[in-house]
């Protein structure tokens, strides 16, 4: 791409986000151990970075592999902030710390 201060190299392939978003679920309990068991044992095809169950919380994976759940009645926001901070990461959104706004829903 050629801009003001010259040319620049490709953009490298970013990995694609897999996510889900759902309002309940017939987990037992909802976001408990064996859907984090299942989660962190899925094969790379498989895997889901970040999603949420509405009524129960929100789940994302960390740079070490591994699922870590928020369980608040904001489930959705902290959702939509956590995706929004990750598609920052790789891409083009306008940049604003939206984790700062997270880390305030924690607290309420």
């Amino acid at each position: 791409m050629t801009w003001l201060g010259g040319k620049s190299e490709p953009k490298k392939p970013h990995w694609i986000l897999g996510g889900i978003l759902t309002f309940e679920s017939d987990w037992s309990p909802p976001m408990g151990k064996s859907m984090m068991d299942l989660l962190d044992s899925a094969p790379d095809e498989s895997l889901l970075d970040i999603g949420c169950v509405a009524a129960h919380g929100w789940f994302g994976r960390n740079a070490d592999g591994q699922t870590a759940v928020t369980l608040n009645g904001k489930s959705v926001t902290g959702f939509l902030l956590e995706l929004i901070a990750r598609l920052q990461e790789i891409g083009t959104v306008p940049m604003i710390d939206v984790r700062a706004y997270a880390r305030w829903l924690t607290k309420n």
